[in-house]
């Protein structure tokens, strides 16, 4: 299977620039107090998977703006079959579903060979959206690839953007609330390599919240 979002990424590469001006000047309109830290933690260029906690439909939008370089970004496939024309944009702006009741193969080998052609990656490792705001659960996804890919992972956390697009609602609102994004310092698995699988997915997926937890704190902490 060939997701339509490989074949139009050239096309995407060339109007980033402009469509990344665009939203920046958009979400500026919506949260003129957004706030961007760490974004030394995201190198130019090279693999890296980017771990962001997931308390708004606003989040992506958010991360897009506060990223430097064109990103990939798996969602869930339910977008594609509620939302038609959402599914047919984002097979437009390097986003691929994932089915989040299965284990979905397909998008699993996408991501870890997006990952191996030096590409950044967003994965939401919580897997859907907290309804309290608090972090949820993680899911194995984000350390799995991680492990597998061996790419350095980049914990993100993102304070605010219910204020925009609060918890099960489409229209976004106008907000002189502070939003944070913070890119907090990459974290590694290779000293991980030489343990039982099982072991490494464990202490893989400790070390991933306990980062997402020092992100999310550093995002709300000011």
């Amino acid at each position: 299977m060939t997701y339509p979002a490989l074949q139009n990424a050239a096309a995407y590469r060339r109007l980033f620039p402009f469509l990344h001006l665009i939203m920046r000047f958009v979400m500026r309109c919506f949260a003129p107090r957004l706030r961007i830290t760490g974004k030394h933690n995201v190198p130019f260029h090279g693999s890296v998977l980017l771990t962001p906690n997931h308390i708004s439909d606003g989040d992506p939008p958010f991360l897009y703006v506060s990223l430097r370089r064109a990103a990939w970004y798996m969602a869930k496939r339910e977008l594609w079959i509620g939302y038609p024309k959402l599914g047919a944009f984002m097979d437009r702006v390097q986003t691929f579903p994932v089915d989040r009741d299965n284990m979905d193969r397909t998008a699993l080998q996408t991501a870890l060979d997006l990952l191996a052609r030096g590409e950044a990656l967003v994965v939401f490792p919580e897997g859907k959206i907290s309804p309290t705001g608090e972090l949820a659960p993680l899911e194995a996804g984000a350390a799995l690839l991680a492990l597998k890919s061996g790419a350095p992972v980049v914990p993100v956390g993102i304070v605010g953007s219910t204020k925009v697009l609060p918890y099960h609602q489409t229209r976004p609102r106008f907000t002189l609330g502070r939003v944070h994004v913070h890119f907090g310092p990459p974290i590694t698995f290779s000293d991980l390599a030489d343990l039982p699988r099982r072991e490494q997915r464990r202490l893989a997926m400790e070390r991933l919240e306990a980062a997402l937890r020092d992100a999310v704190c550093v995002a709300g902490g000011e």
